[in-house]
């Protein structure tokens, strides 16, 4: 879902090669998708069970074959947090179901504006000049740490630093940088996973293309019925579809248009 991957070579042989990657993401999505075609609750259940998946499955990586150092990530290090994070409709609404269900209508009416107000500087941004802006995530809490860490996106979940200091040294003057050094099999795992979820949406005739994270939980905020409109087809996260992504993955037709 991502192109960070690029900067993030397995330091040894390793099972988990691109194959296994694939087979993750075919069988998350056949698992999910008669999850995702029954309702948006349904649909949101599903995003839940991808990310226990994920974490099940990184678990078993990590006993399998560790991280060639301790991961650095820690609550309040949210160096990462300025990062275009993409994810697919039923996770923003798992989010937004999570907030709705926590926080008081007075909280939920801050956050919002703090949505909208991230929203408005970020909209459109690659994920190279997202970085250099430097806006951080509006659902970061006062204290640095992630203010919806147990329905956190995929794409989240995925970053395991080898190096806080390195994280920190490359979010200041990001231009031109790799990423910093992380565990690339939780990386890869997370991020299968992730694309078996979009699968699972577009296997049932949903629209599984990747969101940018503020855009459309903005919508999804302030829209209450988003997720029965996404359901029913509607083009309800047409504006926080990415468009770096799109141009990366989607084939052009004659006409110079992505083809769907």
């Amino acid at each position: 879902m991502t192109d960070e991957r690029r900067s993030l070579p397995l330091a040894r042989p390793s099972r988990y090669s691109p194959e296994v990657y694939v087979g993750v993401a075919e069988g998350e999505s056949q698992a999910l998708a008669p999850l995702v075609a029954e309702s948006p609750e349904r649909a949101i259940e599903a995003a839940g069970i991808a990310s226990e998946r994920a974490a099940s499955l990184t678990a078993a990586a990590h006993a399998h074959e560790p991280p060639d150092a301790p991961i650095a990530c820690r609550r309040g290090c949210s160096t990462c947090c300025h990062a275009k994070v993409l994810v697919v409709a039923p996770e923003v609404l798992r989010i937004a179901a999570h907030l709705r269900a926590t926080r008081s209508p007075e909280d939920l009416a801050d956050l919002l504006a703090r949505v909208q107000a991230a929203d408005v500087r970020v909209r459109g941004l690659s994920r190279a000049a997202r970085a250099e802006a430097r806006v951080p995530c509006p659902l970061l809490d006062a204290d640095g740490g992630c203010g919806v860490h147990p329905v956190r996106p995929l794409v989240c979940r995925s970053w395991t630093s080898y190096d806080a200091g390195a994280c920190e040294r490359y979010w200041e003057a990001p231009a031109g940088k790799q990423t910093p050094p992380q565990w690339a099999i939780g990386y890869e795992l997370a991020q299968a996973v992730l694309a078996g979820l979009g699968k699972a949406c577009f296997d049932v005739g949903r629209d599984g293309t990747p969101l940018e994270l503020i855009a459309a939980l903005r919508i999804t905020l302030e829209r209450p019925t988003a997720g029965e409109r996404w359901h029913k087809r509607l083009p309800v996260f047409s504006a926080a579809k990415d468009a770096e992504w799109i141009e990366a993955n989607v084939p052009s037709g004659p006409s110079g248009k992505t083809v769907p």
